[in-house]
């Protein structure tokens, strides 16, 4: 299990949340490369952060079967407030 990163699972959220704009702007295969990057964001997490990687995991199987209605973005809220909460 790698080491736990809050900085590359934000990175990995973010990434996801430009392609899939770039899919919904005319590149579909780009929905994968976002799914990809959400699977790492969920991996760099998963040791410290349990809940945190399931909810990631159940936003990427949301929107590989295009059910996902939320935003990304409070994803990466999530994770601020993590940290935060650490610095307690």
């Amino acid at each position: 299990m790698r080491p736990v990163c809050t900085a590359c699972v934000k990175k990995h959220i973010g990434k996801a949340i430009i392609l899939l704009c770039e899919a919904a702007n005319g590149y579909p295969l780009h929905k994968w490369l976002a799914l990809a990057n959400l699977s790492e964001a969920e991996d760099e997490c998963v040791g410290k952060y349990i809940k945190l990687a399931h909810k990631i995991r159940e936003v990427r199987i949301a929107i590989e079967t295009d059910k996902y209605e939320g935003n990304l973005l409070d994803l990466i809220q999530d994770v601020i407030l993590l940290e935060l909460e650490q610095d307690e």
